[in-house]
């Protein structure tokens, strides 16, 4: 009974001083702040610095032509290439207008529907535009102040046929006609024909085209 009142205390205090001889653990490491790239260098990061210092020039705007407030017409034709009274009419109507300037310039786009071949629309474009240039010339206008152009079927203003497939004909006899555009006398002359005269088509394309 001596010997276990002895070993009492020391029983008691051995749990105590192993648990003043453990170690608390660590802390862990505070976490360091990383630098937010700014927007160059993540540019710079991902392309070539030389890219980077490139700037696309703005494009240049294409000049605007100034509008020459001129009159155009155009002249109908019912069939062929021959002048009809209401087409003098338009004509000398054309050539008394104020706003015609003197030694005007006029361009003459003969146009045709699409009955008959290329050829023959395109021999009969040309003699309505002639047509016209012979009226312009017997006013007094000089020859070489007039471009024809010829465009046979190729530029229609209306449809030819319907959506349906069928022949329009109010839109054919739009199409049969002559655009005069008036220019200025200092004008470039249009890519055309000025002078001369057309050699008469085959009788076969002459009956064909419109």
């Amino acid at each position: 009974m001596t010997i276990i009142r002895l070993l009492a205390p020391l029983l008691v205090l051995s749990p105590l001083s192993a648990c003043d001889r453990t170690t608390p653990p660590a802390a862990p490491p505070e976490p360091q702040p990383t630098a937010t790239p700014t927007p160059q260098e993540a540019s710079q990061s991902i392309m070539q610095p030389q890219v980077i210092a490139e700037t696309k020039a703005p494009p240049v705007p294409l000049p605007t032509p100034e509008p020459t407030n001129l009159p155009n017409i155009t002249i109908a034709f019912a069939s062929g290439a021959a002048l009809d009274d209401a087409g003098r009419a338009a004509l000398d109507a054309l050539l008394d207008d104020p706003a015609v300037p003197d030694n005007a310039r006029f361009v003459l786009r003969g146009s045709s529907d699409t009955l008959g071949s290329d050829a023959a629309n395109l021999a009969t474009s040309r003699r309505r535009a002639r047509a016209v240039r012979s009226y312009l010339l017997d006013k007094g206008v000089a020859a070489d102040r007039v471009t024809v152009i010829a465009l046979g079927e190729h530029r229609p203003v209306a449809p030819n046929v319907t959506l349906s497939g069928e022949d329009d004909p109010a839109g054919r006899a739009r199409n049969r006609r002559v655009d005069i555009e008036v220019l200025p006398p200092d004008a470039e002359p249009a890519e055309g024909q000025p002078t001369g005269d057309d050699p008469p088509p085959p009788p076969a394309q002459a009956a064909s085209g419109r």
